[in-house]
């Protein structure tokens, strides 16, 4: 499926393949394409629950506390609330679908894109701004 959108985010690429207009604002599906080493950082969601499905790669997922080994297929559940990320532990590039319920944060990945790890106050206004919260050790 080609993606509506694809955006350049802190080195990743997350391409946004439904969003919330064409869903009356249920839900949102993206793939995040994400090099060695990379991911999010640890945080938590306010307004939504998201399901990861590791598509291409080798990824482990942070739940509860814990880091998990997400092979190809596994399908991890993060309701709203709960600290959760995933991370590339491969040695290729791997892709990971998901989604997001409800809509809305095709907003948050546009307002982030084209920013750098310089830009961290205004990375900091726009999680508030979207229900998010960073949780770094």
């Amino acid at each position: 499926m080609k993606p509506l959108r694809s955006l350049k985010i802190l080195g990743e690429t997350v391409e946004i393949l439904v969003d919330g207009t064409m869903t009356g604002g249920a839900s949102t599906t993206i793939v995040q394409i994400t090099p060695p080493g990379g991911g999010p950082p640890p945080h938590s969601h306010t307004r939504e629950d998201e399901t990861f499905t590791v598509l291409e790669g080798e990824f482990e997922l942070l739940s509860n506390g814990e880091w998990y080994k997400a092979p190809v297929g596994e399908v991890f559940f993060a309701p709203r609330g709960g600290i959760h990320t995933f991370r590339n532990v491969g040695k290729t590039t791997g892709r990971v679908a998901v989604f997001i319920s409800p809509a809305g944060m095709e907003q948050f990945f546009e307002k982030l894109a084209g920013l750098t790890p310089a830009d961290i106050p205004r990375i900091l206004e726009i999680f508030a701004e979207h229900g998010l919260s960073l949780h770094m050790s």
